[in-house]
């Protein structure tokens, strides 16, 4: 306000902002997810640095991150190691997590080494699971560093076998694995 001969008259300055709102956010583990959108085909490995990650497309390839979900139409074809892993759609590898979720759609076709695991009426798992407190401790007993693949080699009584565990191979003809389906009615 001014002052003009007595009188006072007011004048349209817009206000400036408030400072906190001029702030950003940092981008970071309470950040937006990363997306890979249905569509998208990316091989080699995904490394989020423990942010979260949504894949609607398709990885070949080992991901990890912080909070992963595989939507309806994504597709890991590889080993997942993340805080937290929610499944919509296919992984055909192994899963390491302190917390996993097999929503009703979702299709596993590997070995889960968790803390907690839950899952869904109509959800598939085909392989073994393993409680571990820590999961994602690069030691300890049951949990491999790297799931180890041995081609050709017969390195025990059982023929080698590709487990995450050690455990027979598929090749062997011994089936260890639960199936959970659900019909609707």
């Amino acid at each position: 306000m001014f002052t003009n001969k007595g009188r006072t008259t007011e004048t349209n300055v817009p206000a400036l902002p408030d400072p906190v709102q001029q702030r950003r956010q940092p981008v970071g583990r309470a950040g937006i997810a990363s997306i890979i959108a249905n569509g998208v085909k990316i091989t080699g490995t995904i490394d989020a640095n423990g942010a979260e990650l949504q894949i609607d497309g398709e990885i070949e390839g080992n991901v990890l991150g912080g909070s992963l979900t595989v939507g309806d139409t994504g597709m890991v074809k590889g080993d997942v190691v993340s805080e937290s892993v929610t499944v919509h759609g296919r992984v055909e590898g192994s899963v390491r997590a302190r917390k996993v979720m097999l929503a009703r759609n979702a299709h596993v076709l590997g070995d889960i080494v968790h803390q907690s695991l839950s899952v869904e009426m109509g959800a598939v798992f085909e392989g073994q699971c393993r409680y571990l407190q820590d999961p994602l401790s690069q030691s300890g007993p049951g949990t491999p560093a790297a799931p180890q693949i041995m081609a050709g080699a017969q390195s025990s009584a059982f023929g080698g076998g590709n487990s995450v565990f050690g455990e027979p191979s598929s090749d062997d003809r011994m089936v260890s694995g639960v199936i959970v389906t659900g019909a609707s009615s």
